[in-house]
């Protein structure tokens, strides 16, 4: 039985209009690709017998039916699969093969390029400078104050361009900050191997670099054994954290050690009722908690619910929007109480119906922080009417009365 490879599971294909003709467009963070590919619509509705469990016969037979029962040779049948390979779309050795040696080429780089430089944001440094500012400085006057000294930043990961308004809410109350050290937690969408993922190479970004803690990084892979990813490959092209590291990087002096660290998903979400139940989960916590004084700050790069069609389910993001607004609040209603439990509950409760890429993050923190208080700074939806798929996303400061005379002031 020759079965059809499975698609990748790292990459997103999106609707899209060229000519006048709908086309699924894929996007892939890995970027084997140097240009972006492009399916027919004829193809794009092929894509699930690409599963791991069609055959070549099955697709055939498709491929027929979509026809109006016209004959399909096997040889255009297997002329489309090396198509698909060609454009690495297919889980095959071509894919793993390609991915390999980018894997080889950052293991041998001491430094994190900025990877998104030039596409994502500006790469020359004037312009980005000026870009960062402009957010920033266009923060709303009437944000309320956040309780105590700060400790803790949660931000948006999504693009700058759609999130101008909420990073900029974010990133205000860290101006003027001096940490000593700077612990940034992001989502890790493509980490595959583990729960973690640490890294020791540098962050370079066009505005200069942030050295990372090689002591600290060495200490996390340690504590979480097994649950750490084996190699920091999901650092390369993971721009939860490189977003947040530019506007530290510009408001910020360039000597402050980093500590960078990805988060996975909990499968474990309905038997536990908290992250550190998960012994080694606990023990990588413990080390993250050490490394927190008054003098450090913690910044989570996340975006809360993804819903419609894009993220797997039947119905647009619009009609979802009163029901995942309701979850996005009581997650943040429990952020802001401090209360680990409450906001474990709430996942549970749904169950993760509404695709929170930042609940690790966000209930590790919730363990790690000491006694805080959060106030939320901002929050939006953007509707991505293309895919008729919404993404939510937020600002919230997290103070602490403990640290409320020393510390980052």
């Amino acid at each position: 039985m020759d079965l059809l490879p499975p698609l990748r599971t790292d990459i997103q294909f999106v609707p899209a209009s060229v000519r006048g003709r709908r086309v699924l467009a894929i996007k892939d963070g890995l970027g084997l690709r140097e240009s972006m590919g492009l399916l027919s619509a004829e193809v794009a509705g092929l894509l699930p017998f690409f599963d791991g469990s069609h055959t070549i016969r099955d697709l055939q037979a498709a491929m027929m039916r979509a026809r109006g029962n016209q004959l399909v040779m096997l040889s255009e049948v297997e002329r489309l699969i090396r198509e698909l390979d060609e454009l690495f779309v297919l889980q095959t050795p071509r894919y793993h093969e390609g991915k390999q040696a980018l894997k080889s080429q950052f293991a041998s780089l001491d430094r994190r390029p900025a990877f998104l430089s030039g596409s994502a944001y500006p790469s020359d440094r004037e312009a980005l400078d000026t870009l960062l500012e402009g957010i920033v400085s266009r923060a709303s006057s009437a944000l309320p104050s956040v309780v105590g000294a700060i400790r803790a930043v949660v931000a948006p990961h999504i693009d700058l361009s759609v999130g101008q308004a909420v990073y900029g809410n974010a990133y205000a109350a860290v101006r003027g900050l001096k940490p000593n050290r700077i612990l940034i937690l992001g989502t890790g969408h493509g980490l595959d191997e583990g729960i973690f993922s640490v890294t020791t190479k540098d962050y370079e970004t066009p505005l200069g670099s942030f050295p990372t803690d090689t002591h600290a990084a060495n200490a996390l892979r340690e504590a979480g054994g097994a649950l750490v990813a084996p190699d920091d490959f999901a650092h390369r092209s993971e721009h939860s954290i490189e977003f947040q590291v530019l506007f530290l990087r510009h408001l910020l002096p360039e000597s402050i050690p980093i500590v960078p660290v990805l988060f996975g998903t909990f499968e474990e979400l309905q038997k536990i009722g908290k992250p550190s139940d998960i012994p080694e989960v606990g023990r990588f916590l413990d080390v993250l908690r050490s490394l927190i004084d008054e003098r450090t700050l913690i910044v989570a790069g996340v975006d809360l619910s993804h819903v419609g069609p894009k993220f797997g389910h039947d119905r647009s993001g619009r009609s979802y929007e009163p029901e995942f607004r309701a979850h996005d609040e009581q997650l943040l209603a429990a952020l802001c109480r401090g209360s680990v439990t409450d906001f474990w509950a709430e996942g549970q409760r749904v169950n993760d119906q509404y695709n929170v890429c930042g609940f690790p993050v966000l209930a590790c923190l919730l363990e790690i922080l000491p006694e805080s208080r959060g106030t939320i700074l901002g929050y939006e939806v953007w509707h991505e009417e293309a895919t008729k798929s919404a993404v939510s996303f937020a600002a919230v400061g997290l103070g602490s009365r403990e640290w409320v005379d020393g510390g980052m002031g």
